[in-house]
């Protein structure tokens, strides 16, 4: 399955280069995952930034008015999409200002890390992790809980 990370605006702090590097590392054997970075600007500009980049498969937008999931409800919901033959999924982070309306209506689904926010950058850092921890999980590997 191939994964795109669609994210708007880049990380600048060395921190958070460095955490998303290793789970990117973490996640080769599992998934063909690339990140792809838009510029910042309003989110209708964002959005059709982002628009130009969506690979074939499903659409996941994070929202943080969107389905929250466990990390075994992820995991199952990403096994389930393997299952049914799902060519890839586009993850979606927002900048500062969110993602805009007709974006997120556009996703397949609209999925919050937590009801806090948080920077996009480490929004980012969180859902490459939870990605390798839902690998893991599918795969029945360990992982601390």
């Amino acid at each position: 399955m191939h994964m795109r990370i669609i994210a708007v605006g880049r990380i600048r702090e060395r921190f958070w280069q460095d955490a998303a590097s290793y789970y990117l590392k973490r996640l080769a054997p599992y998934t063909r995952l690339e990140v792809v970075e838009v510029r910042e600007g309003d989110p209708v500009k964002e959005g059709r930034d982002i628009l130009t980049h969506l690979c074939g498969g499903m659409t996941v937008a994070l929202d943080e008015h969107g389905k929250s999931m466990s990390s075994m409800e992820l995991a199952s919901w990403l096994q389930n999409r393997i299952v049914e033959g799902c060519g890839g999924i586009n993850w979606i982070i927002g900048g500062p200002e969110g993602l805009s309306q007709d974006l997120l209506n556009r996703s397949d689904l609209q999925l919050s890390l937590s009801r806090m926010t948080f920077p996009y950058q480490l929004a980012r850092v969180i859902l490459l992790e939870q990605i390798y921890r839902a690998f893991r999980i599918i795969k029945n590997e360990p992982y601390h809980r």
